[in-house]
């Protein structure tokens, strides 16, 4: 049997330039097509966030109404209660009354619809009365 030389052996078991920047180009695109989706996943679970902080805002003041026999004036009164409160105790946190976009969640008294209030986010856009506003119901 004879030997090739080591010159070929070599040259056949190596990678071309050409398939090294194609594998190299795939690698790229699913790198790419998996960071679209997480980013959309990631925004998906903030939605969801709020909605759930919303909840948990709601029955803060609910327990505020049962303390004090009216509404809170603002959000703000749930984490430093006012003066006028009957009963001064704090009952959230500051960053409660935050969304998931670093934002004060919205409080109106009375709401837009005959509601006693409203709690609202103005979303990751920022601007309140555009489509990405979560509105608890």
């Amino acid at each position: 049997m004879k030997a090739n030389p080591p010159l070929l052996r070599h040259a056949k078991a190596a990678f071309t330039l050409m398939e090294m920047m194609l594998v190299l180009a795939i690698i790229a695109l699913l790198i790419a097509i998996g960071a679209v989706t997480l980013g959309e996943v990631d925004e998906n679970a903030k939605f969801t966030a709020a909605e759930a902080q919303m909840s948990t805002i709601r029955t803060m003041i609910v327990q505020y109404k049962t303390l004090n026999r009216t509404l809170p004036p603002s959000l703000e009164a749930l984490v430093t209660p006012p003066g006028n409160a009957r009963v001064k105790r704090k009952l959230m946190k500051e960053e409660g009354i935050m969304d998931p976009w670093n934002n004060k969640y919205m409080y109106r008294s009375p709401g837009k619809d005959g509601t006693a209030y409203d709690i609202y986010s103005v979303g990751p856009d920022k601007k309140e009365g555009s489509e990405d506003d979560v509105v608890s119901r």
